[in-house]
């Protein structure tokens, strides 16, 4: 995601960044690194990610930790002046309401002629039988359950991730899709909210567990 990133955004100008539903700021930490004039905003409704984000910021040099913050706040809910990037890897698909609401958020945080760079799982077969999956799995959710969930989280992820991150991640496998990426996003709600399809990357998954995603970049058209 940062590689895709860095080839749409500007190196030889300070530029601002949001990255929405950041987790524990990966995505920032890479971009921070490799845009030396970028400031970054990371913003996560988990407490335990900002946390985790805010000790990794603490043990960067001081100009580095000048250019980054961390916010934890629902982003519906926040209000910040408009940016020259937005950023959102493997998030919006999770965030419950209107489509078109949704984007004309992002589409308006972003300045004119910037970018919007999203991760999002596309719509496929294999991802319509993973929402059902999930459904089903709402239906009979137990503590037996979250912990067999947890154990192969731990078993795959425990070594990027805590214990309590992974604990706060079990309930998503009990989520299905709020919404897919497809012609509808790309050619009709996108457009109606002053977003332009730029390129579709694919995306390699990393586990059967894990929805088809591809990246999607956007430019803000100016009015």
């Amino acid at each position: 995601m940062c590689d895709l990133v860095l080839r749409h955004v500007p190196r030889d100008r300070a530029i601002q960044i949001l990255d929405v539903g950041c987790g524990t700021g990966s995505l920032v930490f890479l971009l921070a690194r490799a845009l030396s004039a970028a400031t970054l905003v990371g913003i996560d409704v988990s407490p335990p990610n900002i946390r985790a984000a805010e000790q990794q910021r603490a043990a960067l040099e001081a100009s580095a930790q000048s250019r980054i913050r961390f916010e934890q706040i629902d982003y519906l809910t926040r209000r910040g002046a408009p940016v020259d990037v937005v950023t959102s890897d493997g998030v919006l698909h999770l965030i419950p309401g209107d489509t078109r609401t949704l984007f004309a958020r992002l589409a308006a945080d972003v300045r004119p002629g910037g970018v919007l760079v999203v991760d999002m799982p596309y719509d496929c077969g294999y991802n319509y039988v993973f929402a059902i999956a999930r459904r089903c799995l709402r239906l009979v959710r137990s503590r037996w359950l979250d912990a067999v969930i947890f154990g192969i989280a731990r078993l795959v992820h425990g070594k990027e991730m805590t214990d309590e991150g992974l604990r706060e991640r079990v309930p998503y496998m009990y989520l299905p899709p709020q919404r897919l990426s497809g012609r509808s996003l790309r050619e009709t709600i996108a457009p109606s909210v002053g977003l332009r399809l730029v390129t579709r990357y694919p995306v390699s998954s990393t586990s059967l567990s894990q929805l088809k995603h591809e990246v999607l970049v956007f430019e803000r058209q100016v009015a």
